[in-house]
């Protein structure tokens, strides 16, 4: 999903350099008025993506994390190939925002929000994640169609957390969103990064078809929406993303028969379509009390 921390994504791109506000000062503005802008008391001295320069930048950086996160994927969640995945993720990104935003080592984590979390983005990530697991639980009852669970399906749990979790918000809201936040309203940074991430799901069309493909760029455009919410709820962090993310993405830790694969697609495309919008009532009602 940076929580009482602040995100610095500095653009030395556009020659820039940046730091952290002072670390006891915590601005949970965001909260409230998510479609305000982005603003150096809250960002701490950071440059916008914007210019030439400023898109090559964030898009090169993109290209790197993005390309590692591929290159150590698996087509199975085993936990250790996903830990190695995340780790590997994590060090890349630390190495872009290091050298192509000049981000200090010691702020890298909280500018790829890594940071300590706000409560209540961990309180609606959770209940929204309860939602997801009951739709699993679901899926029989519903279809008549059985649904089972691997030999090591708890290992496979974990290793869905740590890379479908983990490592893709560490890429897409913790980069991609982090650095277009800045300056810019959060629908304004949404819409940038949805064409993006939508791109990036092109090749399951090759892989599974065009009606799965098609649906998976949809609900991953979809799903930026309240991600990005649960980024900013959570105090600019990638964890309760993260966690509704992998609730989510249990499928992968899930079998089915060859038959019902299709049935089982959409049903999933139709959890991860609906179920995290809920996170923009549960927001409203927790950020009341």
């Amino acid at each position: 999903m940076r929580s009482s921390l602040c995100e610095v994504v500095v653009a030395s791109v556009s020659g820039r350099a940046g730091c952290l506000s002072s670390p006891g000062r915590r601005d949970d503005s965001h909260i409230v008025d998510i479609s305000a802008r982005s603003t150096p008391e809250s960002r701490a001295f950071l440059g916008p993506v914007v210019g030439v320069r400023g898109w090559a930048g964030f898009v090169v950086g993109f290209a790197l994390i993005w390309g590692t996160l591929q290159l150590t994927s698996s087509p199975v969640p085993v936990l250790l190939r996903s830990a190695a995945a995340c780790l590997a993720t994590a060090v890349c990104a630390v190495l872009v925002v290091l050298v192509l935003w000049r981000v200090p080592v010691r702020s890298a984590p909280v500018a790829l929000g890594l940071g300590r979390p706000a409560l209540p983005g961990l309180v609606v990530a959770a209940a929204v994640a309860v939602l997801c697991v009951a739709g699993y639980l679901l899926f029989t009852p519903l279809t008549g169609r059985p649904l089972g669970t691997p030999p090591g399906w708890l290992g496979l749990l974990l290793g869905v957390f740590l890379f479908n979790g983990v490592a893709e918000e560490l890429a897409w809201r913790g980069y991609v969103f982090g650095a277009l936040r800045e300056g810019r309203t959060f629908w304004r940074a949404v819409l940038l990064s949805m064409p993006l991430l939508a791109l990036t799901h092109v090749p399951i069309v090759l892989n599974s078809g065009l009606l799965v493909g098609i649906v998976a760029m949809v609900v991953a455009a979809v799903t930026t929406l309240p991600f990005a919410y649960l980024y900013e709820l959570g105090g600019r962090t990638i964890w309760a993303p993260a966690l509704v993310h992998a609730a989510i993405d249990i499928f992968r830790a899930l079998t089915v028969a060859p038959a019902d694969t299709l049935v089982f697609s959409l049903y999933v495309s139709a959890i991860a379509l609906v179920v995290p919008l809920v996170a923009f009532p549960l927001g409203r009602l927790v950020s009341r009390r």
